[in-house]
């Protein structure tokens, strides 16, 4: 797994690309620690587009870090899951609550 960190103003972007689960998991949550060491951003978005696989681990991973930056005073938001990303966040029931989003029907 690869996050790339992008620092713009008031907002802190990690995008995860590769695969997000038990071998994993701890660096998200390392990565996290990081941007919440100093003043915490207005906003931490975590972008899943590279993302190729996520499991319940990860999944814990991603509400754990939504739980740290809200107790930092920090935004959280998770943007464009796709594939079978999108489709485990669906059916784990965690789609709206990481992404901010009302979830849409699921495509075949």
């Amino acid at each position: 797994m690869k996050i790339v960190r992008l620092d713009d103003g008031g907002v802190v972007r990690l995008q995860i690309r590769g695969e997000l689960d038990l071998a994993t998991a701890d660096r998200i949550t390392e990565q996290v620690d990081q941007v919440l060491a100093g003043p915490p951003p207005g906003q931490l978005v975590v972008d899943l587009a590279g993302l190729t696989f996520c499991d319940s681990t990860g999944i814990d991973a991603l509400i754990n870090a939504r739980e740290a930056a809200r107790a930092r005073g920090a935004g959280f938001r998770v943007v464009r899951p796709r594939g079978i990303v999108r489709r485990v966040l669906h059916a784990t029931g965690k789609f709206e609550l990481l992404t901010g989003e009302k979830p849409a029907a699921l495509r075949p």
